[in-house]
């Protein structure tokens, strides 16, 4: 399973459409903070995080607070 945490939702869509057809499930989050609860519930295997989101470092404060956690 594959989490895309992207405020974008054009490209969590191609994300989905490329990812689906090789095979591959995958979570979309469009804000760090659904981003970090779907990684908390569901711990995927890859996370693919969008660094430069819409409100300032929250691509990168993200991937800091996946880093210090582990999936429930």
């Amino acid at each position: 399973m594959i989490l895309v945490v992207d405020d974008d939702t054009d490209v969590l869509d191609t994300f989905r459409l490329v990812l689906e057809k090789h095979g591959y499930e995958m979570l979309g989050a469009t804000t760090a903070e659904e981003g970090l609860r779907l990684y908390k519930q569901r711990g995927p295997d890859l996370v693919i995080v969008d660094l430069m989101m819409e409100e300032e470092d929250s691509g990168f404060i993200l991937a800091y607070r996946i880093k210090r956690c582990r999936p429930e």
